[in-house]
């Protein structure tokens, strides 16, 4: 019996991480909350085994090391990490399921017009912006109250709601499978629940949501403009992951006959070209894998390979 648990256990985590490496982006995204969420659920069991607190004070607990601090502004200087951490933890089984929900269906639209590395880049930038703007404002005005640790995906999802209800405005959409509802309706209720629920104990996270939504139509003003406003993000989370990834090495080995000819300059020039081809599609299977290259690259991977 207990071989048979084991090995079902061991089938179904096989089974998670297959599917997390074979998914998109987005199957990703909600895989890492859920894990997020499953973290805190299985502390909160433990924790409340060991000292027999509540659920609720194990939360508060979890919630202290991974949400973003709202009443210390020195607490947050010594957890910078939260700006990452509070977009993958949630308070309650409701709150994950109706973010993942709204991150699914919104992301799904998004990717139909956008990259991928646009996609992340807009979550992080919006979530990281509305962590800023809740620190900043508990931090200088008595008058916006909020919990004190937030957690929680939303301001993330919302912009990459707004992002592509405001990028695409009258796109219809069938509501339940039965009411065609443009894009921008969906958009103005998003906003409009947060703006009704202005007056409660957490304003100043619904001003947070508020600043993720500003996030994702300042992201897609910039792009109907030509300009691409996750670029340096995305660019600073390459440099992060690359720090965990060990790039292939690959020395070009060149034909012979083909560059005994070539003046100095002409294979100095080949050289660095040739080289320069070579990293770019090494950082394409890095990123993307192998089976994403062109007939071309592949080529050019198998001619240049040293073989011995």
């Amino acid at each position: 019996m207990e071989k048979t648990l084991n090995k079902a256990m061991k089938d179904i985590l096989e089974d998670i991480k297959r599917r997390f490496k074979e998914g998109d982006i987005l199957t990703r995204l909600i895989y890492l909350n859920g894990g997020g969420f499953l973290i805190m659920f299985l502390f909160q069991i433990i924790y409340g085994l060991i000292t027999g607190a509540s659920f609720e004070n194990s939360n508060d607990i979890f919630a202290s090391w991974t949400g973003v601090p709202t009443k210390d502004m020195f607490e947050f200087l010594i957890k910078p990490y939260t700006l990452l951490t509070h977009m993958f933890v949630h308070a309650d089984i409701f709150h994950i399921v109706g973010n993942m929900l709204v991150l699914y269906f919104s992301g799904k639209l998004f990717l139909n017009y956008f990259s991928k590395k646009q996609f992340l880049g807009l979550y992080f930038l919006g979530g990281i912006t509305a962590a800023f703007t809740l620190i900043i404002l508990t931090s200088i005005s008595p008058w916006f109250t909020s919990h004190t640790y937030a957690v929680g995906a939303s301001a993330a999802v919302m912009a990459i709601v707004i992002g592509i209800t405001s990028y695409s405005p009258n796109t219809k959409i069938m509501l339940f499978g039965l009411f065609p509802v443009k894009l921008m309706w969906i958009g103005i209720v998003y906003v409009a629940s947060d703006l009704v629920q202005f007056e409660d104990t957490n304003s100043a996270g619904h001003l947070a949501h508020l600043a993720g939504a500003g996030v994702g139509y300042w992201f897609s003003a910039s792009f109907k403009q030509g300009k691409d406003i996750t670029k340096g993000i995305n660019k600073f989370i390459d440099g992060f992951l690359g720090l965990f990834t060990s790039k292939p090495k690959m020395k070009v080995v060149y034909n012979q006959e083909k560059v005994k000819n070539m003046s100095d300059e002409q294979y100095n020039t080949h050289k660095k070209t040739t080289q320069k081809e070579i990293d770019a599609i090494l950082d394409k299977i890095s990123s993307s894998g192998y089976s994403s290259l062109s007939k071309r690259e592949k080529d050019i991977l198998f001619q240049h390979s040293n073989k011995k």
